[in-house]
């Protein structure tokens, strides 16, 4: 279910290599999330101004579970900065936000 979302300045994807990008993602929240294959989802959304701050900002939503506590966030959130870093050549704002599967509707 990793729904990840990353917002960069726009000037910025002119030559991100985008597919490595992908690739990095997916392993991320395999390996670290324990997240399966088809179930990650990554959207790189062209932002028009500078997000506050910082030219790229990553919003992750996950389900929440055992496996998934603070240091497997942080490991996570680390192989994101080192990708997008690679990807764009700037340092992102990462926020995570596991969600309660019980609270938790989802179609398709």
């Amino acid at each position: 279910m990793p729904v990840i979302k990353a917002f960069v300045y726009s000037p910025l994807l002119a030559d991100a290599p985008l597919a490595a990008l992908a690739i990095a993602t997916e392993r991320a929240c395999v390996d670290l999330l324990g997240a399966q294959a088809t179930q990650v989802q990554l959207m790189v959304v062209a932002a028009h101004a500078i997000p506050r701050g910082y030219p790229v900002y990553l919003e992750v939503q996950f389900r929440r579970n055992e496996r998934r506590g603070a240091q497997v966030v942080a490991n996570f959130m680390d192989a994101m900065e080192g990708a997008l870093g690679s990807c764009f050549g700037a340092v992102p704002r990462i926020r995570c936000f596991s969600e309660d599967q019980d609270f938790l509707h989802a179609r398709n």
